[in-house]
């Protein structure tokens, strides 16, 4: 979009908005003054009806007060009752309401009662001659009886047109306010006023602003609309509230002449300032674009100087000048984006930049294309146990090895890049035309592995575990080679690391299995689906000494899955602890049955999660266990593997005393296929080793057979007894049993068996086995 049609785009709203706030405001102010007027004139209005209601009203107390100065009602009273009584009554408060100019008015009425509320006198000036007194003087006059209410005045609005009544309650004989106790005593008396001409006014009002009128005890506040509230009475209150309509009309007519007003404007000012700042502004800056332009896309070597002084000008200077050092910087600035600061190697910005690239050429002409996924078995044993800084050292020099295993390829033929993606995952992408080439270089990164791997300064028991996925077989996109090079890693992880491993359908397969896995042991029952089998193990007597209990997993979904393959699994995922406890709690319940069989000097053997060590909740779990069963010092024997080690801090050998103190016994497992060498393991805070199957077979050899005294005499120096694993047949117990070992375990002995089959098979045991 050209500058000319932003700026267009960008005014337009920017004015109209800016007069139609203008409008909106000054139409705001205008609206006031509007219902400011319309406002005065009704108060003017709403004041005259208030006089006209204050000189109707007063007439009601200017006839009390001339009927009690003028002694009528004294004459009344002490006449006889008869008609001429009544007939001279009427006569003087015709006359008193022609005195007090109520001409004006219609209808004025005059009613007296007794004590008892009996009526004694009537008098109405009205056009009605049957007219008989009001509910409303009526029931006035009987409160103020009832109520010993001296005085009272009332407007009645209830009423068309509406009445105002003033009433008194005298003392019969002395004719002043009645503060006597027998209200027999007194005489009551009241005037009532209809409001014609107020009435009149109102209802002229009401059609004439079509207003609704509303009788209140208190005013209504009005702001920025009509209405006006006006006292009639101290309690009372008429409030007018004008229709909306009202103020529609005059306020739609100022509404209309801003609106043109302000479009008027708005289209004047717009034009001016377009053509203002398309001729100044615009037009140069677009002509410095047009000329940037061209030197971004190589037609020119730079931009021309410009001779103008305007700021344009200058600005077209600067970029003449700095044009050349701007270019350098974004060379090196792109390189340094798509560079592993630590290592120098393409980062994973780059990784992924060049791979889409490869892949798209790849698909155009029919070519190969692998991703080499590579991770650093044990890197993280590296940075706890030597530093970050032999870790960093780690990185940097196999960084180097791997730029030159692909310095000969880059030579050769091009279209391959090493790149480090994070921590301690890199990948290589090479475009290669044989299944050949990638193989070799694979070959080539685990060489240099061979025996763990070395910089100037360190040696780092590590390997590297590589996947390997090849467009267009294994994934057509980036994304999909990715996910399936990662399975194929963790595919050559399990299979012993320092390996690599191509994705197929089967290791897919695998994953989906371990998917399954890890989603069945984190809704696992483990009462239902889990079991124990115990595995003895004999003293040199072939007495049996204990059992190691081994879990097992039945699972209706998936059928028998084997130790080997879930414990790792769990491990991982973090499930280690819930299977670890469920474990504990069902052998430590096992143990009496145990005893009551095989003698109460029998032991069981368990193992424990290396990852469990570093909580401290496993050793109170355990006690607590040790008190709920009441187990006995030594009767339970927990067994780690022997790359526990790797996981070996501060807390991890607390664990282990706290074991130990505890009346446990610490056994290591699988000894002699580990890293740690063979001084240290012995060192460490335990009661048994135990010789891992692959020791026990080869070191029974004829070839090794001179080993295996040494070995466990040294163990025997530190206290530590011997258990060996995976005896298969009399001739290696022999050799065992000769070279002093303390405990024998296999299949020559037995298979692991279920809680219910031990005793059956302890009878068998018994009687083939001489005392």
């Amino acid at each position: 979009m050209s500058l000319n049609k932003r700026l267009i785009l960008l005014l337009l709203p920017v004015i109209l908005l800016g007069y139609g706030v203008s409008t909106y405001l000054v139409y705001q102010y205008q609206k006031s003054n509007v219902i400011e007027l319309e406002q005065a004139k009704l108060e003017q209005r709403m004041y005259q009806l208030q006089g006209i209601f204050k000189e109707e009203a007063s007439t009601v107390d200017s006839l009390m007060a001339l009927f009690l100065e003028g002694g009528y009602l004294s004459n009344f009273l002490q006449s006889t009752s008869s008609s001429y009584r009544d007939i001279a009554l009427s006569q003087s408060l015709t006359l008193l309401t022609t005195q007090a100019q109520l001409n004006r008015n219609p209808r004025v009425s005059f009613a007296l009662f007794n004590g008892d509320g009996e009526e004694l006198f009537y008098f109405e000036r009205s056009s009605d001659p049957f007219a008989t007194i009001s509910d409303e003087q009526n029931q006035m006059s009987m409160q103020m009886i009832k109520n010993r209410v001296s005085t009272d005045w009332r407007l009645f609005n209830d009423t068309s047109p509406s009445t105002v009544i003033r009433g008194r309650l005298l003392d019969k004989l002395a004719l002043v306010p009645f503060k006597g106790r027998d209200v027999k005593d007194s005489i009551q008396l009241s005037f009532a006023v209809r409001m014609d001409m107020f009435s009149d006014y109102l209802e002229s009002l009401k059609q004439s602003y079509q207003a609704t009128i509303e009788w209140e005890s208190r005013p209504t506040l009005f702001v920025n609309e009509l209405g006006y509230s006006i006292r009639l009475s101290p309690s009372q209150f008429l409030t007018l509230k004008p229709n909306d309509s009202v103020l529609a009309k005059p306020l739609s007519q100022l509404s209309l002449q801003l609106t043109a007003i302000a479009l008027f404007l708005a289209v004047f000012t717009f034009g001016l300032l377009v053509t203002l700042i398309s001729r100044f502004i615009t037009a140069p800056i677009g002509e410095l674009d047009k000329e940037l332009t061209q030197v971004m896309n190589y037609q020119k070597d730079n931009i021309s100087l410009s001779t103008n002084k305007s700021e344009i000008g200058q600005l077209s200077k600067k970029f003449h000048n700095l044009f050349e050092q701007l270019q350098s910087n974004l060379k090196k600035t792109h390189e340094m984006a798509i560079t592993d600061t630590l290592t120098a190697l393409p980062n994973r910005f780059r990784f992924y930049e060049y791979s889409r690239h490869v892949l798209a050429k790849a698909n155009q002409e029919n070519a190969l294309v692998s991703l080499v996924y590579i991770d650093l078995d044990n890197f993280k044993f590296v940075n706890d146990k030597l530093g970050h800084e032999a870790g960093d050292d780690l990185l940097c020099f196999l960084a180097q090895d791997l730029q030159r295993l692909i310095e000969p390829i880059l030579k050769q033929r091009g279209g391959c890049m090493a790149s480090r993606l994070s921590g301690d995952e890199f990948a290589i992408v090479l475009t290669h035309a044989t299944v050949k080439e990638v193989d070799d270089l694979a070959k080539s990164v685990v060489a240099l592995f061979e025996g763990g791997y070395e910089s100037d300064q360190y040696y780092f028991p590590v390997s590297a575990s590589m996947g390997i996925a090849s467009f267009p077989k294994d994934g057509k996109t980036l994304k999909e080679l990715i996910a399936n090079a990662d399975m194929a890693m963790y595919n050559a992880k399990r299979s012993g690391k320092n390996c690599y491993s191509y994705y197929s359908v089967n290791i897919a397969a695998g994953a989906r299995r371990t998917k399954m896995i890890e989603d069945a042991l984190k809704m696992i029952d483990c009462d239902e689906e889990f079991f124990l089998v115990y595995m003895p193990y004999t003293d040199a007597d072939d007495h049996i000494k204990g059992f190691e209990v081994l879990i097992r997993w039945n699972s209706p979904e998936l059928g028998v899955i084997h130790p080997d393959e879930f414990i790792p699994i769990a491990e991982q995922t973090g499930s280690y602890a819930k299977i670890d406890r469920w474990v504990f709690e069902t052998a430590f319940k096992s143990l009496p049955k145990v005893r009551r069989i095989f003698g109460e000097e029998c032991i069981l053997s368990i193992n424990i999660s290396a990852a469990e060590l570093s909580h401290h909740s496993v050793l109170q779990h355990l006690d607590e266990l040790k008190s709920q069963y009441q187990i006995d010092d030594k009767s339970i024997e927990l067994e780690l593997t022997e790359t526990f080690s790797y996981v070996q801090t501060g807390s991890v050998f607390d664990v282990l005393n706290g074991l130990q103190n505890s009346g446990f016994s610490i056994a290591i497992d699988d000894f002699g296929v580990g890293y740690t060498p063979l001084l240290h393991m012995i060192d460490y805070p335990v009661n048994k080793v135990k010789l891992d199957k692959v020791l026990t077979e080869r070191i029974t050899d004829s070839q090794y057979a001179k080993l295996l005294p040494p070995l466990i005499q040294l163990c025997h120096l530190q206290d530590i007894v011997v258990t060996a694993e995976g005896i298969e047949d009399t001739f290696q117990l022999q050799c065992l049993k000769e070279a002093g070992c303390d405990f024998f375990q296999g299949f020559w002995l037995s298979k692991p068996m279920p809680l219910e089959e031990l005793e059956d098979w302890y009878h068998v045991y018994r009687n083939k086995t001489p005392d």
